[in-house]
């Protein structure tokens, strides 16, 4: 059994340097969408575009859960959360602030999707935003059908949906699961759940 003091796998430091490494040349290489929060990409990429010369990046600091960076020459230092036995970039510090928010909240969702996902993340429907339903037939007697609500307000874009697929078999049970994404320059939030139950993860 491991120790309860035992550092993750990620907090080796071959596993450091090689995020760290790796992070950067995606970074000059414009190259960072498969690796980082759809939400923090925008920034980040801003971010990236300012860089006029990195030569080098050495720890500041690191402990299990976050990871700072410094750029060198420019001596500008990006945050790294740990996930599971990796280090993903969140952003770019601003000044000596290198605070990450809590990442997954797990919630109970009420009422009928996608106003039960739009409930749990706090968001109020405008009246001219209409209920889509769109339908795809999948193959092998399976359809799968999306209720959702889609729109854009105040600079964020927020989507939510319940997602039923269906087998016409007889005896397949129809499956069915929400989601729910909002989007700002800020960051963002994922919704992700099934029955009466979802988990939120911000970033």
């Amino acid at each position: 059994m491991k120790d309860r003091g035992t550092p993750p796998p990620r907090c080796h430091t071959g596993v450091i340097k090689s995020g760290i490494a790796g992070t950067v040349r995606r970074l000059l290489e414009n190259n960072l969408s498969p690796v980082v929060r759809p939400w923090d990409l925008p920034e980040l990429q801003r971010r990236a575009a300012g860089l006029v010369e990195v030569s080098s990046a050495r720890v500041v600091s690191v402990d299990e859960n976050v990871l700072v960076a410094e750029l060198l020459p420019s001596a500008q230092r990006i945050v790294f959360r740990g996930v599971d036995d990796e280090w993903r970039l969140v952003r770019f510090a601003d000044g000596d602030d290198v605070s990450i928010p809590p990442e997954t909240t797990r919630l109970e969702l009420r009422g009928s999707a996608p106003d039960s996902v739009l409930a749990a993340l706090g968001v109020t429907r405008p009246d001219k935003v209409a209920l889509e339903v769109v339908s795809e037939y999948l193959g092998e007697g399976e359809t799968r059908t999306c209720y959702r609500y889609q729109w854009s307000e105040d600079g964020r874009s927020i989507l939510a949906e319940e997602v039923k697929n269906e087998v016409y078999d007889g005896a397949t049970p129809y499956s069915t699961y929400v989601r729910g994404v909002i989007i700002d320059s800020d960051g963002g939030v994922l919704l992700t759940g099934k029955d009466d139950s979802a988990r939120i993860i911000e970033g």
